[in-house]
């Protein structure tokens, strides 16, 4: 009875053992599932990566452990069969097997808690680097303005010192020629005994030369009233029916040049600026083409605007007598420079204020000329 007990247990035992045997392929399957999973996600994984290599390698080393274990078992059944004096021992270290694979399973459930906390962790952290990432994108759109805003500064202050320059042109020439006049007559005027006719062209050459530092002084005003902060207000303005009420201020001056005016305003219809400015910018250029035309051919002007990109642009084209640009290029906006003094008078204010007044609305002109062929003019505003 006892040896048939016996055996009853070692049937019970190898039963028990085979139903191991395929838990633990399951598990090994499941395991082999696991770690193709975790592969797949410490490709997707930043700093983490390392902890779960460490953590498949140990994974992995369990493994081997489990089927370590299982060979054991299956010599141990194959002893078992062949040994029954050595049933209890194999018993014991088939008991001691199973509390080792209880503590691996155990051991296993802790390290899936672990990836869960660390795949958690890692959600985190990208959500973070996401974070990260937008706020790079706001700093670098911020660093494109802030360079925008030096740039501008830079061509705004490279400007202010070439207007320096020319202001100080003003002021060695301009301004010192009618003073070193007046400083020189009236010291004449203190000397006695001068006949009544000299102190009379003393005094008619005194009066031409404080009018004309009076004359230099008020151009001078007028252009820093226009470098000053523009406070005048910016209003829509129609570009066809503005050209209209320029074209009718100046009637008889084009009626008188024989004069045509043709504009298209179709492609940028309108405009929010400084209506006295533009006016100022408008009446300039005409007159400009009218005072330099082609003795033999009626004068024609063109006035175009279009839309390039976020600018508006104008467009003044004429048939005049035109400009050398090779030789006076570097001049054409400068203050008191005229080209064709026997053509009509002026002080060479015209093309300065026009410059003037376009950069003080954020825009910019450029001129292109061609002797007896005539000059266009292209001015660049933002829309």
């Amino acid at each position: 009875m006892d040896r048939i007990s016996k055996s009853d247990e070692l049937i019970n035992v190898n039963k028990e053992l085979a139903f191991q045997k395929e838990e633990k392929k399951q598990r090994a399957a499941e395991l082999a599932i696991a770690n193709k999973e975790l592969v797949f996600q410490n490709a997707e994984k930043g700093k983490r990566a390392e902890e779960l290599v460490i953590a498949n390698k140990e994974l992995l080393f369990q493994n081997e452990e489990k089927e370590k274990r299982a060979e054991e078992l299956v010599i141990a059944n194959k002893e078992l069969l062949f040994q029954n004096e050595e049933k209890e021992k194999r018993a014991a270290e088939l008991i001691i097997a199973n509390k080792e694979l209880v503590f691996q399973n155990a051991e296993r459930e802790k390290r899936d808690a672990e990836l869960v906390i660390a795949n958690k962790e890692l959600i985190f952290q990208n959500q973070e680097k996401e974070k990260r990432a937008a706020e790079l994108v706001i700093a670098n759109a911020e660093l494109v303005f802030q360079n925008d805003q030096k740039e501008k500064m830079t061509t705004d202050l490279i400007q202010r010192n070439k207007d320096l320059e020319q202001f100080t042109y003003i002021i060695s020439h301009n301004l010192r020629a009618p003073v070193a006049n007046i400083i020189g007559l009236s010291y004449r005027l203190q000397q006695t005994g001068l006949p009544d006719d000299l102190r009379s062209q003393i005094g008619a050459g005194l009066s031409t030369s404080v009018t004309k530092l009076d004359e230099v002084i008020r151009d001078l005003n007028d252009i820093l009233k226009i470098r000053q902060k523009v406070d005048e207000s910016k209003q829509l303005i129609n570009f066809a029916k503005f050209a209209a009420d320029i074209q009718l201020s100046i009637e008889k001056m084009i009626e008188h040049e024989k004069a045509v005016i043709l504009w298209n305003f179709t492609a940028a219809e309108e405009i929010v600026t400084i209506k006295s400015y533009l006016h100022s910018i408008f009446f300039n250029l005409i007159s400009n083409s009218l005072k330099y035309r082609q003795p033999a051919v009626p004068p024609m002007i063109k006035i175009t605007s279009s839309r390039e990109n976020d600018k508006i642009v104008l467009q003044f084209e004429d048939n005049g007598i035109g400009i050398d640009l090779s030789k006076v290029g570097e001049q054409v906006f400068g203050l008191y420079k005229r080209f064709h003094t026997d053509k009509a008078d002026g002080k060479g204010m015209g093309l300065y204020m026009v410059k003037t007044q376009v950069e003080s609305m954020g825009g910019k002109i450029s001129i292109s000329s061609e002797v007896n062929a005539g000059t266009q003019f292209r001015i660049e505003f933002n829309s």
